[in-house]
């Protein structure tokens, strides 16, 4: 070895072992000074300084910094080795919001595994919800689109990738899918030409299970609720239970869909025959139950209630349901953004018989 490279080996070796005991002190999240003033300091070349900080990081006493470049002391790693926090982007978060305090339980255990944050985010007008005994007011298509504008205007930057409610409309996510990367798109199926993550309720499983347990427990007639207007996932799973009927060759077991008012239920209901009400929300459903049994219906023997949905309410009240592991799909639509993939997951309905068929 020639001299010079002996003189350099034994600068580098010893500034190395200075830096060792240096870095010791600093404070963990401060960076160090640049290779320039640490080679002022210690009197040796820039490309010594660059040489002894990457031995010091593969014995893992310093951190560089992927974006900026700069060394710190590993300890600040935990906290600036951080991807963005994930925005979900949700209605506001009633008391009545089963569903999406089971997804958002799901959202956090899985943004935990992934060491990732939650930035919870909701606008009071996308879903207005305040009375159970109301129906829901829903965001129009221009207003959601002013929404989310407004939301990706302010925050874009500080986000990782975002899990959207169900309820915003497709053309809303149209004009905002180049901000939108990565996202996936809850409860219901996200159109093809979206590209987007997706993990959705399979509503075609749960009608057929629905259609079979229904006449299988010898009901005449299957009459659809709407719960209410406006929700995309209600009118997903309605259409395909009267798209399932046709396939299954019973068609004609199906009534007309009603709305979720009394009054109208009582008419499809007869003391003739056993009629089975099918409602995809379980708040509306555990209501449905309590106005037949003051009507003086006896459930399951005079009339049934199978509930779509499959939240805890439904399951306190005892109802038989199909519901759906909202945990499991927040959990899975973590993954799906860390993994980065346009991927669909349907998660699957699971039949569940109470007292009321």
């Amino acid at each position: 070895m020639a001299k010079n490279e002996k003189t350099e080996s034994g600068a580098e070796e010893k500034l190395v072992n200075e830096l060792r005991a240096w870095i010791g002190v600093l404070p963990p999240a401060a960076p160090l000074p640049s290779t320039r003033a640490l080679g002022v300091k210690h009197g040796v070349a820039n490309t010594t300084v660059f040489r002894s900080l990457v031995v010091l990081a593969a014995e893992g006493v310093l951190w560089q910094h992927p974006v900026n470049g700069r060394f710190y002391p590993i300890a600040a790693r935990a906290s600036l080795d951080r991807p963005k926090p994930l925005a979900c982007l949700f209605r506001r978060l009633e008391l009545c919001s089963a569903l999406y305090r089971e997804l958002l339980e799901g959202i956090s255990t899985g943004c935990g595994k992934e060491r990732r944050t939650m930035l919870l985010w909701h606008d009071e007008l996308l879903v207005n919800h305040p009375d159970l005994d109301s129906p829901p007011h829903f965001a129009p298509a221009d207003e959601q689109r002013a929404i989310l504008k407004g939301f990706l205007d302010h925050h874009a930057e500080f986000s990782g990738g975002y899990v959207l409610d169900h309820i915003w409309d497709d053309q809303a996510l149209r004009l905002a899918s180049r901000k939108l990367r990565p996202a996936v798109l809850l409860y219901r199926r996200a159109p093809a030409d979206l590209e987007l993550g997706n993990v959705y309720a399979d509503f075609a499983g749960a009608a057929t299970q629905a259609i079979a347990h229904l006449l299988g427990r010898g009901f005449d007639r299957i009459v659809p609720v709407q719960p209410f207007t406006g929700d995309p996932a209600v009118d997903a799973f309605l259409d395909q239970l009267e798209a399932t009927a046709t396939a299954l060759g019973c068609r004609e077991r199906l009534a007309t869909r009603v709305t979720a008012e009394w009054g109208g239920i009582k008419k499809q209901l007869s003391r003739a025959g056993r009629s089975a009400l099918v409602v995809p929300e379980d708040h509306v459903a555990v209501r449905l139950c309590s106005e037949l049994r003051a009507d003086g219906w006896n459930l399951p023997t005079e009339a049934g209630v199978l509930a779509v949905m499959g939240t805890s309410v439904s399951a306190a009240a005892g109802l038989s349901r199909i519901g759906f592991d909202f945990r499991a799909m927040g959990a899975q639509a973590v993954g799906l953004l860390q993994a980065g993939a346009r991927k669909s997951i349907a998660v699957p309905g699971v039949l569940e018989t109470g007292t009321s068929t």
